[in-house]
């Protein structure tokens, strides 16, 4: 689905329908979905097991129902890992207004769209609107995979009906941006960038820090602070993600893919698969090709 921790440059969709499900089966790399934003809203379901997601600086785990509402140029990330399962709706909030201006747009669609209204990011799916919009998230798959001529439009209508299904239950919230969180955003968006693009590097946090004009100290608190992980931690991500990567579309041994994203040691690489994946290297190249063998 996404194969870099940055903004996510590719279209959704088409021009004439941009709106894209995405799903494990489509794209075998988005059972771990690193940091990235895109300046499209992104609702996400978890349909079986349970599935990490992290908006903003907030982490949830999420339970088959739950439903995630990320907003447009908010950073997230998803880990689902073997034998979860989730979808991704992504589209832009435009795609929802109307030619004619009504309350409905003056009041909901278009302060969503600019950033001055928003969507919870996270509605259970144990509440009666969690099921609601799992409901309807369900019957968007059926369609799009159907595909009845106006299919556009029934899932167009599903999306509406969601937005109002929240607005009655009164959880959309107002959020004013300040120019201090402005600057906050779009400094960690640069940051997660770099990374996400020199990840593979030797990176030392002092000229990391040094890249954006900021002491090691005051990188190391904002970066925990804004991401929830130090920035260790965060590159071992994205060097596993990457690993994950080449062990199902390559035939390279265990040790040159862990030299080739980043990792000095090869033990000390295994033992951070396993945290994420809870299995060694060896045996998730082998649980994905048994997976794909039975495709």
């Amino acid at each position: 689905m996404m194969n870099a921790s940055r903004r996510e440059k590719r279209a959704h969709g088409t021009q004439g329908f941009p709106f894209q499900i995405y799903s494990a089966p489509e794209a075998q790399d988005s059972d771990l979905v690193p940091y990235h934003w895109h300046p499209e809203m992104e609702i996400i379901t978890v349909l079986q097991g349970q599935v990490c997601v992290t908006i903003a600086d907030k982490q949830y785990i999420g339970s088959m129902g739950d439903v995630f509402f990320v907003s447009a140029g908010e950073l997230h990330e998803i880990r689902g890992g073997v034998g979860n399962l989730f979808r991704a709706f992504v589209f832009p909030m435009d795609f929802l207004q109307f030619r004619r201006t009504d309350i409905a747009q003056s009041q909901l669609l278009a302060p969503l769209a600019d950033g001055g209204l928003r969507l919870p990011s996270y509605v259970a799916g144990d509440t009666a609107l969690g099921q609601e919009l799992f409901q309807e998230l369900k019957k968007m798959i059926r369609i799009c995979a159907d595909q009845p001529f106006g299919h556009q439009l029934l899932v167009k209508s599903s999306l509406l009906y969601m937005i109002g299904s929240v607005a009655a239950a009164r959880m959309l919230t107002q959020h004013p941006i300040q120019p201090k969180e402005e600057y906050r955003i779009e400094l960690l968006r640069e940051i997660v960038e770099y990374l996400g693009e020199h990840c593979t590097e030797k990176l030392r946090l002092a000229d990391v820090a040094a890249r954006f004009g900021l002491s090691p100290q005051y990188f190391c608190s904002f970066f925990k602070e804004s991401s929830g992980r130090t920035l260790v931690q965060h590159l071992n991500f994205l060097r596993i993600e990457r690993a994950s990567r080449l062990l199902r579309e390559t035939d390279q041994p265990v040790l040159e893919i862990s030299l080739s994203v980043g990792f000095e040691n090869v033990s000390y690489f295994i033992k951070r698969f396993r945290q994420v994946y809870n299995c060694t290297p060896t045996d998730y190249r082998r649980s994905v090709c048994s997976r794909g063998s039975m495709l």
